[in-house]
């Protein structure tokens, strides 16, 4: 599976100035800033071929979820900018347009034209509740087609082989800039808070979807990664197989509390906790994964719908006990688990002995340990040596995640 990636999320800057003083046509529009901008006329050529366009930048690329590869063929990707507003439903199409990545890319730039007028229609009525967002994805007309990577919604229909994203929502300010040309207006793209540093993906668990920020750029610590889709998306099948699954990782209990160890953005834990609505989940990872956590849990279980009597929550632990503070390390260790997971945490043979460290003081007879992973490289079968050897874990029931491509499985451990 290959993720769209934001490398600078979107951006702006183009220079406009109002008429002269005294004429006679003009139209204004109350921009987020509380700026009026008069009629306009363009004075940046480069960024706008007239007076009446604008230009969103930003700059994507295809890579793996771990980002040690780009995507290798040719392929074109839709973008697309919408409008929407927080206190209705509405989202509207403001502009469109495709672009093509060719191989041997690593970075694609991406410039997307719309009209000032458009602009001021949206705002008109001073909506200052507006916020713009970017989309991009797989187009259908794309050349490359492979049905192993084909990522499909909850009814089951096929929608792109790469994963989507969408930035977060940013709106257009207005000030002046007289350093630059007597009556200029400096447009820039601004962004609430510090939303430029996540997007946001909608995964499909079950008939509803996860919504999910990450972080953008190249670092992958905050990311989606693929075994954590994948499984999202095998627990909320209804066959046979996912069934005997269940049955192994619930056995009879009517609520169990779950341990997830390396959570990252948390769509494993919360997953678990759609799956298993009565229990008590507890995402774990290094604090400086706090902040996207605890948004994507507020995201998706304020509803009503998304839970009945269990309860999620983010703790901060480093699996380095000798870090953590005392009742962080007693968040963990003095707990009954009756679940442990860690998922897509087996890529760095380096940390295979501090995990199943942490595993000796955390399963018990009760427990079953979830390891779900990707397989990336020979060095990971140590860890399954330690886990055996070490912890007393044996195989309970293995299974491969969907589509076979893309070399995920997840395994239920027990002990001997």
């Amino acid at each position: 599976m290959y993720h769209v990636r934001f490398l600078k999320v979107p951006y702006s800057k183009c220079l406009q100035y109002s008429p002269k003083s005294g004429s006679s046509k003009q139209s204004s529009t109350e921009l987020y800033s509380g700026k009026t901008v008069s009629a306009r006329k363009t004075v940046d050529r480069v960024q706008a071929a007239s007076a009446s366009r604008l230009t969103v930048s930003s700059v994507v690329t295809l890579t793996t979820d771990l980002g040690d590869c780009f995507f290798y063929g040719n392929a074109t990707l839709s973008v697309s900018l919408i409008s929407s507003s927080r206190s209705s439903s509405k989202v509207t199409n403001v502009a469109h347009t495709k672009v093509q990545w060719k191989t041997g890319m690593r970075a694609l730039p991406i410039e997307l034209d719309f009209s000032v007028k458009q602009l001021d229609r949206i705002m008109k009525n001073g909506e200052v509740d507006v916020r713009f967002h970017m989309r991009v994805s797989m187009s259908m007309d794309s050349e490359y087609k492979d049905e192993n990577e084909i990522y499909v919604d909850s009814n089951g229909d096929p929608l792109t082989a790469f994963l989507p994203v969408t930035s977060l929502g940013f709106w257009f300010s207005g000030t002046e800039d007289p350093s630059v040309r007597k009556n200029a207006i400096q447009r820039s793209i601004r962004y609430d808070n510090d939303n430029h540093r996540y997007v946001s993906r909608d995964i499909p668990i079950g008939t509803t979807n996860l919504k999910l920020l990450e972080e953008t750029g190249e670092s992958v610590a905050r990311h989606l990664w693929d075994s954590g889709i994948l499984l999202g998306r095998f627990l909320s099948l209804s066959n046979q197989n996912s069934d005997i699954f269940l049955k192994h990782l619930k056995g009879s209990s009517k609520s169990m509390n779950i341990l997830e160890l390396g959570c990252g953005c948390g769509i494993v834990g919360l997953t678990l906790s759609r799956v298993f609505p009565q229990s008590h989940v507890v995402l774990t990872d290094l604090d400086s994964a706090r902040n996207v956590c605890e948004r994507n849990i507020a995201l998706n279980c304020t509803r009503s719908s998304s839970r009945t009597s269990g309860t999620i929550e983010f703790s901060s632990f480093d699996w380095e006990s000798g870090n953590n503070t005392m009742e962080e390390n007693a968040k963990v260790y003095d707990a009954e688990w009756d679940l442990v997971v860690s998922c897509d945490c087996t890529y760095n043979a380096d940390s295979f002995d501090i995990l199943t460290d942490v595993l000796l003081k955390v399963v018990s007879q009760r427990t079953k340990f979830l390891l779900v992973h990707k397989e990336r490289h020979g060095s990971e079968a140590r860890v399954f040596e330690l886990l055996k050897d070490k912890n007393n874990l044996q195989f309970r029931w293995r299974q491969q995640l969907e589509p076979a491509a893309a070399r995920s499985r997840a395994d239920i451990l027990v002990q001997v």
